[in-house]
């Protein structure tokens, strides 16, 4: 045995490596190869089968996704065996094949988040479903994408400091400056994305509301579309506009859809009549807005306000409970009827009343409920 070991490692050397090395190399190279088929034909399979009976279909996914990087890595575990068995060649020799050996664990790694992406995605978009915010379920499509994307990033990063001798803080400054040029480039992009996030996360409005941005002079609609860079609001002439989602961070936003009741303020004026027929007035209106069932029963008044020569002034403020236009409407004209009604009672024929905004006159003492 000694003689035909001495033979080879003289006559059979390559790059000064004994013979018996280059046959165990060799030997060890077909018997990865081999354990690698048998992998996926026994092991793989055999996972496959037990998953089949399982009613969750997560494990078929993770199988699909470990097969390939886990033949990938038995290779590794061969090439680090026979590092092992050559032991230490020369000094280029020994670092270029760490450095290999270094290589193939991240492209396996990345090759592993690169596959999980879908399912991590489709794990993402499952949960997202269940909360109660809509930045998520709208981040869930984009973010496959920048898995796959820093997983390429990261080998290609790998690739180049191992075949081209860049380290990865060079790689890095270069990367920074392109990044800084793409974003001067891009900012309007990039700064429409993050207004995206802030409209979400300060829940400015969702769709279906009805918005104004800067008091209806730019928008006076509902909000038909919440995109990544632009939202898209549908008039009420069914035309569309599309505005960038940082101009609308930088926006008066007024939310009428955030309303939880619905104002009506006007005045009206009644000429020459007598105090008390006016403190009766007085109460039967207020009255009235008491037993309306429509009427929001936290606040609403009714005050003589002022006198304008012959003229009282009464000041008639109320909300309904429902904030829909339509049913608004609805309940403001028959409040209306119901006061007409109330002033032929009393003979009152010389009304004027006229609309005013009142909007500057709200109570200072006034909250909003909670609740």
């Amino acid at each position: 045995m000694e003689p035909a070991v001495a033979f080879l490692d003289d006559y059979f050397t390559l790059f000064e490596i004994p013979g018996t090395k280059i046959i165990l190399v060799f030997f060890v190279l077909l018997l990865t190869l081999v354990l690698r088929k048998l992998f996926s034909f026994w092991v793989i399979r055999k996972l496959r089968r037990l998953a089949a009976d399982t009613e969750n279909a997560l494990d078929d996914a993770l199988i699909d996704i470990l097969d390939p990087p886990l033949r990938f890595i038995i290779l590794i575990v061969g090439l680090f065996v026979i590092q092992i068995i050559l032991g230490p060649v020369n000094e280029y020799f020994d670092r270029m094949y760490n450095n290999i050996l270094e290589f193939c664990f991240v492209v396996v790694v990345c090759w592993l988040i690169y596959r999980s992406a879908d399912v991590f995605t489709g794990f993402w978009s499952t949960v997202a479903k269940r909360t109660e915010t809509e930045l998520d379920d709208l981040l869930a499509p984009y973010l496959k994408k920048v898995i796959k994307i820093l997983a390429v990033l990261i080998v290609i990063i790998k690739t180049a400091e191992v075949f081209l001798g860049m380290s990865a803080a060079a790689l890095f400054g270069v990367l920074g400056g392109m990044g800084l040029t793409l974003g001067l480039v891009f900012k309007d992009i990039i700064a429409n994305w993050f207004a995206c996030a802030v409209i979400y996360i300060d829940n400015l409005f969702r769709e279906g509301d009805w918005v104004q941005l800067n008091d209806g002079n730019l928008v006076d609609a509902d909000v038909e579309y919440i995109g990544i860079r632009s939202t898209t609001f549908r008039n009420f002439d069914k035309t569309v506009s599309i505005v960038p989602n940082a101009t609308i961070t930088n926006s008066v936003v007024k939310n009428w859809s955030r309303m939880y009741k619905r104002r009506v303020s006007y005045a009206f004026k009644i000429d020459n009549i007598a105090a008390d027929c006016l403190q009766n007035l007085l109460n039967s209106i207020r009255q009235l807005l008491h037993d309306h069932p429509e009427v929001h029963q936290e606040f609403h008044m009714v005050n003589f306000r002022q006198l304008e020569g012959n003229a009282r002034v009464i000041r008639l403020y109320y909300f309904t409970k429902t904030t829909v236009w339509k049913e608004h409407e609805r309940v403001r004209e028959a409040i209306n009827l119901q006061l007409l009604q109330l002033f032929e009672r009393e003979n009152l024929d010389k009304l004027v009343y006229t609309i005013v905004d009142l909007s500057d006159d709200r109570p200072y003492e006034y909250r909003k409920q909670e609740g």
